[in-house]
């Protein structure tokens, strides 16, 4: 049996505009009008991060700088302004006393300790130990721990009391109290090297005198 073939749509009905056949959607014509084209909106590109954050960029360039200021004038000020560390000395003679910050201070006696039995004292070292009397006068004088300095090199001790077995003695104490009225004496023990040779700064430094404080020379 021969099947004919379905009808062919002729060239004037293809494109005279019929409807398509169900079920299938029309195809859009493209627009020919180039003006249309160009009337449509653009989205705009979002800012960039810099243009987002630039106010907070700014105030931190001009905080910071300040803040690292403040800081570093605060640590100043606490380590090297007058009054915060010793910087003003008052050389006393040998074996004079002198005064500072409403009490006299001197004259100062030092010695070498021979004898060391029951002190934890490191071999190759040797104990130097100076005796500073004091009058605090009427209201009494803070003053911190004494150093002791060569004077040839500049180099620097702490007392060393506890630390090498020396108990403590309210009647020769280690430091000033404004609570002591009466007189007494600083003892201040210090652990040298063998081969260290004076002369030596004992340095008694009041707290209420600011940055001065007074420089004894011992040579033990």
């Amino acid at each position: 049996m021969t099947i004919p073939e379905p009808p062919r749509p002729s060239s004037s009905s293809a494109n005279s505009g019929a409807p398509a056949p169900s079920g299938i959607p029309p195809v859009p014509t493209p627009s020919a009008d180039p003006a249309g084209d160009a009337a449509r909106p653009v989205s705009a590109a979002s800012p960039s991060w810099w243009r987002r954050n630039r106010l907070g960029l700014a105030a931190t360039a001009v905080l910071l700088p300040a803040t690292l200021f403040a800081v570093g004038w605060q640590h100043w000020h606490l380590i090297y302004d007058f009054g915060a560390r010793p910087v003003d000395p008052i050389i006393v003679a040998e074996d004079d006393s002198a005064e500072l910050a409403g009490a006299s201070f001197g004259p100062v006696r030092s010695a070498v300790i021979e004898d060391l039995s029951g002190l934890d004292v490191p071999d190759g070292t040797r104990v130097i130990a100076a005796a500073v009397p004091v009058e605090p006068g009427p209201e009494g004088v803070s003053c911190r721990r004494p150093t002791l300095t060569q004077q040839s090199s500049g180099r620097q001790w702490a007392l060393q009391r506890s630390e090498i077995g020396v108990p403590d003695n309210a009647d020769e104490p280690e430091f000033c109290s404004s609570d002591e009225l009466g007189d007494y004496e600083l003892i201040a023990p210090f652990v040298l090297p063998d081969d260290v040779e004076g002369p030596f700064w004992l340095d008694v430094w009041p707290q209420d005198s600011g940055g001065t404080f007074l420089r004894f020379s011992i040579d033990p």
